[in-house]
């Protein structure tokens, strides 16, 4: 595919940031009522007074806002404009990973505004500062699966993720993960011990940093809210609950889209599961696994939290249809 001129680019990237105003127009109308509790969350992550224990060691992007701040601006305000600052990276970056895939300008721009839609489909009344991070991490994270990047990008992203969220982890499952050669789902063998012992640590250091964190920093929150019972590491588990909500409550509700989602989304990728490649099938097991994660720890009505499963849907569509974005991992991995 010819290269764009920079003229070209230059106007897909005003469309761009179009695009991404009117995302952030929309959530700025979706959480005005609530906006300035969620800002003290934020803020309550640098007090060590959050709403819950499980928001203490999620540094990141509270910290971002309190450098905007500096600016002498209040720290509501200064969220506001990390918000803004943040679609619009992300929506750059994706359309950036997207053209690398050898997709024309065009398609490029409508999966752009895919993804904000969807973006926009799956918030909730809570929205938080390390979600945005969490969108522009996991871009990167599932393109870097898809492209067979070395284990060095991913043990970077690891290291930015553990600062942000918990959700880190996932990021370290996948390097054991990748140590691993699959022919098919059933068909795998091992092809790097180096990756097995390296994602192995990550995850133990990234548990015990999180647990570490969130002890030293907490304070305490008399607010806060707080169930004793039921909890993991400060997580709490809504497991049974959640089943629930998946098959039966919310099939008498407008929440049926919440349970049409991760259903719907399990059955096409498992139906199309025997044609995927390496790269695709770690993809896949990646994505079943936070969706695990989020039934037993989340909410499944608690939407946001399906923001980082996006850029997982739409890579995984984007490479059954265009074949030179998947890398096929060789027999000998690259370190």
């Amino acid at each position: 595919m010819q290269k764009p001129n920079r003229k070209l680019l230059i106007t897909y990237t005003i469309l761009i940031i179009f695009i991404s105003i009117a995302v952030y127009k929309v959530l700025m109308q979706i959480h005005a009522v609530n906006f300035e509790l969620l800002s003290g969350a934020a803020h309550g992550v640098l007090d060590g007074k959050p709403h819950w224990k499980a928001y203490q060691n999620r540094i990141l992007g509270p910290y971002c806002v309190y450098f905007i701040s500096m600016m002498g601006i209040s720290y509501s305000s200064a969220m506001k404009i990390y918000i803004l600052l943040m679609i619009i990276l992300q929506n750059i970056l994706f359309f950036s990973l997207i053209q690398k895939t050898r997709t024309s300008l065009g398609n490029s721009l409508a999966w752009v505004i895919i993804y904000s839609f969807f973006f926009i489909l799956v918030q909730h009344r809570w929205f938080y500062t390390w979600d945005n991070i969490d969108a522009i991490i996991f871009t990167l994270f599932t393109y870097g699966i898809f492209k067979s990047k070395p284990m060095c990008y991913f043990v970077i992203l690891f290291c930015v993720g553990i600062l942000n969220r918990e959700t880190a982890l996932f990021i370290a499952l996948y390097i054991a993960i990748d140590s691993f050669h699959f022919k098919s789902i059933t068909k795998f063998y091992l092809i790097s011990t180096k990756k097995l012992i390296t994602g192995g640590c990550l995850i133990l250091f990234g548990i015990i940093y999180t647990k570490a964190i969130r002890d030293f920093l907490f304070i305490g929150n008399p607010d806060a809210f707080s169930v004793k019972h039921h909890e993991l590491m400060d997580n709490h588990i809504y497991f049974s609950k959640n089943i629930e909500e998946l098959f039966y409550n919310n099939i008498f509700t407008v929440n049926i889209i919440n349970s049409a989602f991760i259903l719907g989304s399990i059955i096409y990728f498992m139906y199309s599961i025997k044609s995927y490649v390496d790269s695709q099938i770690k993809a896949l097991l990646i994505y079943c696994v936070i969706v695990t994660n989020i039934l037993i720890f989340g909410l499944i009505n608690e939407t946001r939290t399906y923001i980082i499963l996006i850029p997982f849907i739409v890579f995984l569509i984007i490479s059954k249809e265009n074949l030179t974005f998947t890398s096929i991992q060789p027999e000998k991995s690259k370190i």
